[in-house]
Order: structure tokens, then C-alpha cells, then sequence
């Protein structure tokens, strides 16, 4: 029911702010785990075994779609406060789904190709050397696609050039770069020391955390590619 005309809109205070904030979040996150939910429930059925990698690898190609439209719905609630993140999540999902499985299902074949290189490079007798490039590669390909799903997630451009952009900006943008790669790490510890589980609750903090730390690399997109052309 509406106020009296002229009074203040409650969802200005600071308590209105607090859980119009909470609640997109969590709306959001509900959201994630809906459409995430056919890899999560896959991942939890698979033992921690080298020889699951194909199929974790393939119970997280779901998770890349879901993830691009959090990304997406968080985004719009910075320039949004209207109360309708379940409609904008799925609208996101649909939007972004081929774009981001473009870039998200390579990237995934190969970490597969590395992960299996390490977990059986030493009985394979795979040289030492070879290990340990496989390392670098696949830290350089978890960051990859970290800007990547942020680029194919709110930008329009085909799947080469977000590739190419994806990886001119871990040069251009160390800072964010490294912010990436703290946020791999922390939830690389996360599975390991606890579950999954963990991780997927927390997606959409993620989401957020990732979208404040690669505000540069946004705004370097926005003015170079895309303020430009539709000048």
C-alpha cells in the first residue's frame, strides 16, 4: 500500500538500504544455485579422485552460465534499486548463455588437459619441467577466464575478441590481476578445507567482490570499445 503523498520512501533509510541490499543478494544467490544445480549436485556425488577430472570439468560447465548471471544481476543493482533480481537473473542467464559458454567450455577442456597432465604426469613419466609449466598454464588460464566471464558477462562482443581482451588485461590491469588471483586462491582453500558447498554459498559474494576489484578493467572496456562506437 502506497504512503501519504510526499512521505519518504522507507527504502531510503538506512535499514531500507540494508534490506533491499540483503535481500537482492540473496534472491541472487538462490538464483545461482537453481541454475547451477545440475553441476553442484554432480560435484557432490563425485569422489575426490584424479580420475574424476573429466567429470567435475564437465559438472562445472553449468556453473559458468550461472556465475555470468550473477555477475550481470549484481552489476545492475548498482545502477538499479528496484526490488526484481529473479526476473533480471534469468533474463541475464538467457542473454549471456551462448557467449559465455564460448569462452567458459574451452577454458574448461583445458584445464582438464593440464589437470590430468599433473595428476598423472609423474607416472606417465612426464618430466619435471613439463609439470611445472602445466602449473603456470593452469594459473594463467584460471585468470583468463576470470576476465573473460566478467567481460562476455556484460559486454556484447564476439567470442575471439573477449578472448583477446580476456587476455590483453591481465597485462594492462596488474592490480586486478592480482585481486583475481587472490580471490582463486582463497577459493582454492575453501574446497580444500571445507566443501564445495561453501564455495557455491558464497557465489554471490564472489560475484560482488569480483565486479568491485575489476572496476578498471569495466570502465577501461566501457570507454575504449564501447562509449566510442556508440558515440
Amino acid at each position: 500500500m502506497s504512503g501519504p503523498p510526499g512521505a519518504a520512501d522507507p527504502r531510503r533509510g538506512p535499514l531500507g538500504r540494508v534490506t533491499t541490499a540483503f535481500y537482492w543478494f540473496l534472491v541472487v544467490e538462490v538464483a545461482f544455485l537453481v541454475a547451477a544445480s545440475p553441476g553442484l549436485i554432480g560435484i557432490l556425488l563425485l569422489d575426490r579422485s584424479p580420475g574424476n577430472i573429466p567429470l567435475y570439468a564437465l559438472c562445472l560447465v553449468p556453473l559458468g552460465p550461472a556465475y555470468s548471471a550473477a555477475l550481470s544481476t549484481v552489476e545492475v543493482r548498482r545502477r538499479a534499486d528496484d526490488l526484481s533480481p529473479w526476473p533480471r537473473f534469468w533474463r541475464a542467464w538467457v542473454r549471456n548463455l551462448v557467449d559465455v559458454l564460448q569462452v567458459w567450455v574451452p577454458a574448461l577442456a583445458g584445464a582438464t588437459i593440464l589437470g590430468l597432465t599433473l595428476a598423472f604426469g609423474p607416472a606417465a613419466g612426464v618430466d619435471g619441467f613439463f609439470r611445472g609449466a602445466a602449473v603456470v598454464f593452469l594459473v594463467v588460464g584460471a585468470l583468463w577466464s576470470w576476465n573473460a566471464l566478467i567481460i562476455a558477462s556484460l559486454f556484447r562482443f564476439r567470442a575471439r575478441d573477449t578472448a583477446r581482451l580476456a587476455l590483453y588485461y591481465l597485462a594492462a590491469k596488474p592490480l586486478v590481476t592480482l585481486a583475481a588471483l587472490s580471490f582463486l586462491v582463497l577459493a582454492t582453500a575453501l574446497v580444500a578445507f571445507t566443501s564445495d558447498v561453501v564455495l557455491a554459498a558464497l557465489a554471490v559474494l564472489f560475484a560482488a567482490f569480483a565486479l568491485v576489484s575489476a572496476r578498471p578493467l569495466i570502465a577501461d572496456v566501457t570507454a575504449r570499445f564501447v562509449a566510442a562506437s556508440d558515440q
